[in-house]
């Protein structure tokens, strides 16, 4: 039997509420639009959506009972939008892959300027820092609707450390 996925709960909290004002700090954002935690309207918008929670990939303890546990947040970047060409849709994948770069640390230029994520905000709860976000897939179109309407994907994962006494 497979093993019970533990998840930690404090630590989804701490980090959707980082990652949402991280998201909304992407300097390729326009003034109007912002990424939304785990909803999109019918037609258009940018969401972001946990896939399972903060889960538990590792837990070590020492003999002074000190733990570290490492986490990892898978999430998805969510682009709806109704693409007229193929020029958009090249705008809408470039889009999730410059963002995707930009939470990687990467350098990124947008508009003829270099941008660069320099650290990771801190995680309110408990002792957690974030230490990476990769890209596990490039951006790619996940469903295409009747009425013209697309969604373009980018999945990404959180990695955090967390650490405690008993």
């Amino acid at each position: 039997m497979p093993a019970k996925t533990v998840i930690d709960v404090d630590g989804s909290e701490a980090v959707s509420t980082v990652l949402l004002a991280l998201l909304n700090r992407f300097p390729g954002l326009s003034e109007k639009q912002n990424i939304l935690f785990a909803t999109l309207s019918e037609s258009s918008g940018i969401g972001f959506f946990p896939t399972t929670g903060a889960a538990l990939q590792s837990d070590t303890e020492d003999v002074t009972g000190h733990v570290r546990q490492v986490c990892q947040y898978p999430f998805s970047v969510v682009y709806r939008a109704a693409p007229k060409s193929e020029a958009q849709r090249l705008r809408i994948k470039e889009f999730l892959d410059v963002l995707g770069k930009w939470l990687e640390r990467q350098p990124v230029t947008l508009g003829g300027k270099e941008h660069r994520l320099v650290e990771y905000p801190a995680l309110s709860s408990g002792n957690r820092i974030i230490k990476s976000v990769s890209r596990t897939s490039p951006a790619y179109i996940n469903a295409a609707y009747q009425d013209g309407i697309e969604d373009w994907i980018i999945a990404v994962r959180l990695i955090y450390d967390n650490e405690f006494d008993r």
